[in-house]
C-alpha cells in the first residue's frame, strides 16, 4: 500500500506547490535502464550534458529502472549511464521543445569498451498521446518557406490558413481560439487571436505545434498550441548576418485582367545575431536585431496605393526595427534563471482606412510599439523534484492612429454613401488616448518523478497559472467626434466636392464614459501524470481547473465561471520496444472569455454614442451648380456647421436628433457567461521507420458547446437611454443551439539518413456547423440562434443552416524532400516542397427582409409583432438567406511546387551562405483566397436587385419560412459569382527570393 499512499499524497502536494513561476519553454527526457538479460536496473547514475545546458544534470534510476529529467532546454544531448560492475554507456539524442523524448539503455557486465551511440528509441512525437509536430530552425532554413512562425505552423497536419483574413485555424477551431507562445509569453493579439511577430527569424531555435491530446499544462483555447523558443548563448561565440532580398518585379502577374505591372523596387531585410558567454558555464548572452525599411504593408507586393475615384498615388509602407536580448544564468549547480526581452519599433507611413478619395484622409505616420518580457526560473530541489516557471508580459499599442485635428472643419471625415469612399479627414483619433492591448501572466509549476516496482513510474506535473488580459481603448470615430454621411459627391479635376442636401446626415459621436481598461483574468490549477505502468502500457492522466473573472471597461461583471478540463490518454506499445504504438485520448479544452464583441458587448466606457441629424439647410454643391462655382470641402463644412450651431448644436433637449443610441443600453448581462468548450476524442497509431524515421496517423473528432449567444425575444424587454430613446434590449447568454463539429485524419512522417531527408503532413478533414462565429474584422461574436433572436421573424432554416463552414477543406498536404551535396567549391542543399489543397467551401448568401417591411420585399404571410412587444429597432431590414446548401461551392484546388537551393562555403570559422527560392515553379494560378473576400459571392434578390445594365429579369420577394426560392425568379447569382475580384485572390504566382550572409 505504500506506493499508493505516496501516489495520493503527491497528487495533493503538487496542487499546493508554489515554486516561483513557470514557462512552457522546456522539454523532458525519460527512459528505462535494463541489463542484457532484460532485468530493470535501479541505482544507475544518468548524467546529461549539452551545449544548451549550463553544467550537467544527474539522476538515479528508481525501483522500476526508470529515470526522468524535466525542465530541460531543448537541444542535442549526450546521456551517460553508469553503475558499478557494469560498462558505462553513452548515447546521443535531441530533446524537442514542449515534448517528452525517450532514451533507453541496456548495460552489460564490465569488460566491453565504452562507446557513444545515437539512440534509435521512439521519436518524441510517438512518446505521448499528444499530437504534435516539431520544426527545427535548420530544417526551416533549408525549405522554400518564409522563416516565420505562421509559415512554420502551416507545415503541420491539422492546420490551415482558411480563417477570416487568411488567419490560421487549428483542428477546426475558430482562428482566434489557439494559443501562441514565444519564450513562454502569450503573443496572441487580444481581439482576433493571431500571433504578433515577436521574433527575429534567425533567432528562432524551434517551434512545436500541438494540434490534439494537449496536456493539462495548457489552457484557454479550443484549437491548438504553438510554442516557439528563441536561441540562447553558450560556451562558444556564435553569430550570423543575413540580408534577405525581394522585389515585386520578381513575382509573375496573375491572370486578373487590368492589373498594373509590379514595380521594380528592391526590398531588403537585415538580420544579425550574436551569442556567447560572459562567464563560461555561468552566464550566457544572446542578442539579435532586424531592420526592415519601406516594406509593403500586409500581403501587398508594392508600397504604391491609389485613392478611390481620384486615383491619387501614395506609398504605404512600414519601417520596422526588432531587437532581442536574452541572458541565461546559473545561480548554483541546481538553479538557473533566463531573462528575455524583445522589442518591435514599427512606424507606418501613410496608413489609410480605405477606401479614401483624398490625401487628407491619410494618417501620415503612426506607431505600433510591441514588447515582450519574460523571466524564467528552473530549480532542481532533489533528484526527483524540480520547480520551474516564468513571469511574462506583453505590451502592444496604437499611437497617433487617426486624425490629428480636433476642430470640426479639419477633423471630420465625410462619406459618400452611394460610392462608399471617405474624404477630408482620417477615421479615428490620433491625438486621443492610445489604444493598448496587453497581457500579463505568471505560473508556478513542479515536476516530481516517482519510480516503483508495483505501480511503474510516474512523472507528476502540477501548478498554478494566473493570466490577465487588458485592453484600453476610447474608440473615437474621428478626431472631431463628428462625421458626415452624404448621398453624393462631385469630382472635378481629381478634387472631391461634397453635396450637402436633404439626403445628408450629420452624426455626433461623443464618448461619455472614458475607458479605464478591461480586466479579463483566468486563474488555473493543473495536475498531470505521465504514468508508465510497464514496457507496453502508459497513461496520461490530467485535469485542469480554470476560474474566470472578467470585467469590461465599464466595470460590468462579464464572467465569473469555472470549469474542469480532463485530459486522459493512453499508449499501448505493441511489442514493448517502441516500434509500434497505439494511442487514444479524451480531452476537453475550455476557451477564455474574450474581449471585443462578447466581453465588451454591454459596456459603455470607451464606446461612442450616436446622435444623427438630418441636414435641412441650403443645398450646397447640388446638381445645378456649375463646376467653376463648386464650394470646396472646408468651406462647405463651415456652412453645414453654421447651420448646426444656429439650431443649438448638440442640445438634445431643444434640438432633438432624428435618431440616437447610447452604448450600454442595447445589451446586458443578466448572469455572467461561461466559456465555450470543445470535447475531443482521438485515436492513433505510430511507428518507427527503421532507425531514421517515423510515421504517425491520428483520427480526431471534436464537438463544441456552450457558445456565446445574443437573446432578444419577447422576454428580454426594452429600455430607455438618458435621452428618452427606447430600444429592444438583448441579453448575452450561453447556448448549445449553435453547432460546430470537426472530424480529421492527421498524418505526419519524417525520414532522414545522412544527406537525404523526406518529410510531410497530410490532413483529411470535415468542418461542419451552422454559424461561423467570427469574421474578418472581428473575432469572437455573439451568435444569434434561430430561437433566440427575434424568433417570430428570423426563425427560418436558411438563415443558419447546418453545412460546411468556410474553413472546411477536405484535403491538405505538404510534402518535402532535401539532399545535401558536398563539393570542392562548397556545400549545396537542394530542397523541394510540394503543396496541395483541395477547394475551400463557400455559399450563395443573399440579402432579404425576413420581416416583410421593406418596400421591395413585401410578401404574403409576413410575421407580425406579437402584441406589439418589440420596438424592432435591432431587427433591421437586411437578413441573410442561404440559397442552397451551406458550403455547396468550392474554390479551385491549389497545387504548388517550391524549390530552394542553399549554398554554404566554410572558411576557417566563417561560413558564407546564400539561398535562392523559387515559389510556385510551374506558376499554377488557382483562385483560392476566399478567406479575405477576394472571390465574388454576389447574390441578387428583390431586396438587393441587380443593376439594369445586366439585363436580368426583375426578382420577386418570397416568404423565407414557407417558400422555396427559384433561381431566376427569386434570386440571381452574380455574373462573376465564384470568380476573382482582385489579383490577390489567386495563389502566389511564381516568385523569386534571395538571401545571403555569413555565420560564425
Amino acid at each position: 500500500m505504500r506506493p499508493l499512499v505516496r501516489f495520493t499524497f503527491l497528487c495533493v502536494l503538487l496542487l499546493l506547490v508554489a515554486g516561483t513561476v513557470f514557462a512552457q519553454t522546456t522539454a523532458s527526457l525519460t527512459g528505462t535502464v535494463t541489463s542484457d538479460d532484460g532485468s530493470v536496473l535501479p541505482g544507475v547514475t544518468v548524467t546529461l550534458s549539452s551545449p544548451g545546458l549550463q553544467g550537467t544534470r544527474t539522476a538515479v534510476t528508481g525501483d522500476a529502472g526508470t529515470y526522468n529529467f524535466a525542465g530541460l532546454p531543448p537541444g542535442d544531448y549526450t546521456i551517460s549511464f553508469e553503475l558499478n560492475g557494469m560498462d558505462r554507456q553513452n548515447k546521443r539524442t535531441r530533446v524537442q521543445l514542449a515534448q517528452t523524448s525517450r532514451v533507453d539503455a541496456t548495460l552489460r557486465v564490465a569488460g566491453v569498451a565504452e562507446a557513444i551511440t545515437v539512440t534509435a528509441s521512439a521519436p518524441s512525437v510517438l512518446e505521448t498521446p499528444q499530437v504534435a509536430s516539431n520544426f527545427q530552425s535548420a530544417q526551416i532554413e533549408n525549405l522554400p518557406v518564409t522563416r516565420d512562425v505562421r509559415n512554420t505552423v502551416l507545415l503541420a497536419p491539422g492546420v490551415n490558413g482558411n480563417g477570416p483574413g487568411n488567419n490560421v485555424m487549428i483542428s477546426g477551431a475558430p482562428a482566434y481560439d489557439s494559443v501562441y507562445l514565444v519564450n513562454g509569453v502569450v503573443v496572441n493579439e487580444n481581439l482576433r487571436g493571431q500571433p504578433h511577430s515577436l521574433f527575429i527569424e534567425d533567432s528562432i531555435q524551434e517551434t512545436t505545434v500541438i494540434t490534439g491530446s494537449v496536456s493539462a499544462e495548457y489552457g484557454r483555447f479550443t484549437g491548438g498550441v504553438v510554442n516557439t523558443i528563441t536561441k540562447s548563448g553558450g560556451n562558444e561565440y556564435r553569430g550570423s548576418l543575413r540580408d534577405s532580398l525581394s522585389n515585386p518585379s520578381w513575382t509573375e502577374e496573375t491572370p486578373f485582367a487590368g492589373q498594373p505591372d509590379n514595380p521594380d523596387t528592391l526590398q531588403q531585410i537585415y538580420e544579425a545575431t550574436l551569442g556567447g558567454f560572459f562567464i563560461r558555464d555561468r552566464l550566457w548572452f544572446f542578442g539579435a536585431g532586424r531592420l526592415a525599411e519601406k516594406v509593403p504593408v500586409g500581403t501587398a507586393m508594392s508600397t504604391r496605393r491609389f485613392t478611390a475615384v481620384t486615383a491619387l498615388p501614395y506609398d504605404n509602407f512600414n519601417d520596422e526595427t526588432r531587437y532581442e536580448a536574452k541572458l541565461t544564468g546559473r545561480i548554483t549547480s541546481r538553479h538557473n534563471l533566463v531573462a528575455s526581452y524583445l522589442n518591435i519599433k514599427l512606424d507606418e507611413t501613410n496608413n489609410a482606412f480605405t477606401p479614401i478619395a483624398d490625401v487628407d484622409s491619410i494618417v501620415a505616420s503612426r506607431s505600433l510599439p510591441n514588447t515582450l518580457s519574460a523571466l524564467s526560473y528552473n530549480g532542481v530541489l532533489t533528484n526527483s523534484l524540480l520547480v520551474e516557471g516564468t513571469y511574462a508580459k506583453k505590451y502592444y499599442a496604437f499611437e497617433q492612429s487617426g486624425g490629428r485635428f480636433t476642430d470640426p472643419i479639419r477633423g471630420t471625415w465625410i462619406q459618400d454613401s452611394a460610392r462608399g469612399f471617405r474624404f477630408n479627414a482620417p477615421v479615428f483619433c490620433g491625438v486621443c488616448t492610445p489604444e493598448e492591448r496587453n497581457n500579463e501572466s505568471w505560473v508556478a509549476k513542479a515536476n516530481y518523478f516517482l519510480s516503483t516496482q508495483s505501480l511503474g513510474s510516474h512523472n507528476f506535473v502540477g501548478g498554478y497559472e494566473n493570466f490577465e488580459e487588458q485592453r484600453i481603448v476610447n474608440n473615437y470615430q474621428s478626431a472631431s467626434q463628428y462625421e458626415i454621411i452624404t448621398g453624393g459627391t462631385r469630382v472635378v479635376n481629381n478634387v472631391v466636392y461634397p453635396i450637402f442636401d436633404s439626403g445628408t446626415r450629420l452624426r455626433y459621436r461623443p464618448i461619455f464614459d472614458l475607458s479605464q481598461g478591461t480586466d479579463f483574468a483566468t486563474q488555473s490549477f493543473f495536475v498531470n501524470d505521465r504514468w508508465d505502468l510497464n514496457k507496453n502500457l502508459s497513461f496520461n492522466v490530467g485535469v485542469r481547473y480554470d476560474k474566470n473573472n472578467g470585467h469590461d471597461s465599464s466595470g460590468n461583471l462579464v464572467s465569473d465561471d469555472s470549469a474542469f478540463s480532463p485530459r486522459l490518454g493512453l499508449i499501448y506499445d505493441v511489442l514493448g520496444d517502441g516500434r509500434f504504438r497505439v494511442n487514444a485520448s479524451y480531452s476537453r479544452y475550455v476557451s477564455k472569455i474574450a474581449d471585443g464583441n462578447v466581453g465588451g458587448s454591454a459596456q459603455s466606457a470607451g464606446s461612442p454614442a450616436l446622435f444623427s441629424y438630418n441636414y435641412t439647410g441650403d443645398s450646397i454643391n447640388g446638381t445645378g451648380v456649375p463646376d467653376g462655382q463648386l464650394v470646396p470641402t472646408h468651406q462647405a463644412l463651415e456652412q453645414l456647421f453654421a447651420w448646426f450651431n444656429s439650431r443649438g448644436g448638440f442640445d438634445p433637449a431643444n434640438f432633438r436628433p432624428n435618431s440616437s443610441s447610447v452604448p450600454g443600453y442595447s445589451a446586458r448581462f443578466d448572469d455572467p457567461i461561461s466559456s465555450p468548450y470543445v470535447d475531443e476524442i482521438n485515436v492513433g497509431f505510430g511507428t518507427r521507420i527503421g532507425a531514421y524515421g517515423f510515421a504517425r496517423v491520428d483520427l480526431m473528432n471534436r464537438e463544441w458547446g456552450n457558445f456565446y449567444a445574443a437573446q432578444l425575444d419577447t422576454t428580454t424587454g426594452n429600455v430607455a437611454d438618458p435621452y428618452g430613446n427606447r430600444t429592444d434590449q438583448s441579453v448575452t447568454v450561453n447556448s448549445d443551439n449553435i453547432e460546430r463539429t470537426y472530424q480529421g485524419l492527421q498524418l505526419q512522417a519524417n525520414w532522414q539518413k545522412s544527406r537525404l531527408n523526406f518529410g510531410g503532413s497530410y490532413t483529411l478533414s470535415k468542418l461542419e456547423g451552422n454559424d461561423e462565429g467570427e469574421a474578418q474584422g472581428t473575432a469572437t461574436s455573439r451568435n444569434t440562434p434561430l430561437d433566440l433572436w427575434y424568433p417570430e421573424y428570423l426563425d427560418y432554416e436558411q438563415r443558419l443552416p447546418v453545412g460546411y463552414l468556410n474553413g472546411d477543406q477536405r484535403h491538405r498536404a505538404r510534402v518535402w524532400a532535401g539532399y545535401e551535396l558536398s563539393t570542392f567549391v562548397g556545400n549545396f542543399n537542394i530542397s523541394v516542397l510540394e503543396s496541395y489543397g483541395s477547394g475551400i467551401a463557400y455559399s450563395a448568401i443573399g440579402t432579404i427582409d425576413a420581416s416583410g417591411r421593406a418596400a421591395n420585399f413585401r410578401f404574403t404571410g409576413a410575421p407580425t409583432n406579437p402584441n406589439n412587444v418589440y420596438l424592432l429597432n435591432q431587427l433591421g431590414n437586411d437578413h441573410n438567406y442561404y440559397f442552397g446548401k451551406r458550403g455547396q461551392y468550392r474554390t479551385d484546388s491549389m497545387l504548388s511546387t517550391d524549390l530552394a537551393i542553399n549554398y554554404s562555403l566554410p572558411i576557417s570559422r566563417l561560413t558564407f551562405f546564400a539561398q535562392a527560392d523559387v515559389i510556385n515553379v510551374f506558376n499554377d494560378d488557382a483562385v483560392i483566397d476566399l478567406a479575405s473576400s477576394r472571390i465574388d459571392t454576389t447574390v441578387y434578390t428583390a431586396r438587393t436587385p441587380p443593376p439594369a445594365s445586366l439585363g436580368l429579369a426583375a426578382l420577386q420577394p418570397f416568404n423565407p419560412k414557407t417558400d422555396t426560392p427559384v433561381e431566376g425568379v427569386h434570386y440571381h447569382l452574380g455574373p462573376r459569382f465564384g470568380q476573382a475580384t482582385s489579383p490577390d485572390a489567386y495563389q502566389q504566382p511564381r516568385t523569386y527570393r534571395v538571401s545571403l550572409g555569413l555565420r560564425f
